[in-house]
């Protein structure tokens, strides 16, 4: 799907990242067990990964997942039990053409952040048209 919208593979490599902050739910993705009511150690209710989060439940990709970092990627060959890794996240770590980005994220958060912003932005500005060309300036 991100091809046809001009994306290489280190797009969707970062992009992926984004799974580092919020979490699945049952009644929405129908591929974990846990709802509203139930949790994991690290979403359910009480857990000091909640923190000030008033919505409880759900499976999360990560242990600190209200926290933005490169955790995404140093958590996920851990195999948490508590967390999920789908298909789509798994290959990240073995495709050859990912692979590379999903390794150099994960030793330098910075170089997450940097590439994230670049595809944020690119995924975000998709079918825009600016005018003018070059943005308002001056103002």
């Amino acid at each position: 799907v991100f091809y046809k919208y001009g994306m290489d593979d280190k797009d969707i490599v970062a992009l992926s990242g984004a799974h580092t902050i919020g979490r699945a739910f049952k009644d929405r993705s129908g591929t974990v067990e846990e709802g509203y009511l139930g949790g994991t150690a690290y979403t359910k209710r009480g857990s000091p990964s909640l923190e000030k989060s008033e919505t409880a439940g759900g499976r999360s990709w990560t242990k600190n997942w209200l926290c933005f970092d490169n955790s995404y990627f140093t958590d996920m060959p851990k195999n948490d039990p508590d967390c999920i890794t789908f298909p789509t996240d798994a290959v990240l770590m073995t495709d050859a053409g990912f692979k590379p980005h999903f390794d150099l994220f994960q030793k330098d958060q910075a170089a997450f952040f940097a590439a994230y912003a670049q595809s944020h932005k690119k995924l975000s500005e998709l079918g825009s048209k600016f005018e003018p060309a070059a943005g308002i300036v001056g103002v």
